[in-house]
């Protein structure tokens, strides 16, 4: 239902970011640039209310760009924002649980090195992510996956996958979109010196 649209850039908007100064330009960029996927990972739930027509008009504008937002862990605010769907950790709720509630929305899996845990939840999931590729400065204390992990979740085919963790302009490597679906990025996307190069760069790739 939604594998074909899970696919290429997927970018991981902060707190700092969304209340950053040169945010709507970075969208802006973000969406002369063809990226579709967004996700919102806000750890304090008061942005949501404080911030919440700024919060409601990038979902409309990603959405009239024939794009899709995705919500980190917060379920409750699916409905009131019109996410797409939801992305959860090993700490938040199940997606056995967010899947019985919302069985037309996204749910998406954080499933670090572990393509069993992928396995596990195989019917309740839209897609996976794996990760850190690299050291992240957006989650300081993520394990960076070793290479014999990341040989063994490149083998894992049965739901599209997402790579994240540190990947920007120095660390980007050409192998990464071969072999993955996604490529999920925050801070590479939000610091980029020259944002449309970088864009640019991984479109073609």
């Amino acid at each position: 239902m939604f594998s074909n649209k899970l696919k290429g850039l997927y970018c991981i908007i902060g707190e700092a970011n969304f209340l950053h100064d040169s945010f709507d330009q970075t969208i802006k960029v973000c969406l002369e640039n063809k990226i579709k996927l967004f996700q919102i990972r806000f750890k304090n739930e008061s942005i949501f209310f404080e911030h919440k027509p700024k919060l409601k008009s990038l979902i409309e504008k990603i959405h009239n760009h024939s794009g899709l937002v995705l919500v980190n862990d917060h379920i409750t605010h699916i409905e009131e924002f019109n996410f797409d769907g939801i992305h959860l950790g090993q700490s938040d709720i199940s997606p056995i649980f967010a899947k019985h509630v919302y069985k037309d929305k996204i749910v998406g899996l954080s499933c670090y090195s572990s393509s069993s845990l992928a396995n596990q939840y195989l019917d309740y999931i839209d897609y996976v992510s794996f990760g850190a590729m690299y050291k992240s400065s957006t989650k300081k204390n993520a394990r960076k996956i070793s290479e014999a992990e990341l040989q063994n979740v490149i083998k894992f085919k049965r739901k599209p996958k997402a790579i994240i963790g540190g990947i920007n302009l120095n660390t980007y490597e050409s192998n990464i979109s071969n072999n993955f679906d996604m490529i999920a990025i925050s801070d590479g996307i939000f610091s980029a010196e020259d944002l449309p190069s970088f864009l640019n760069m991984l479109n073609k790739s």
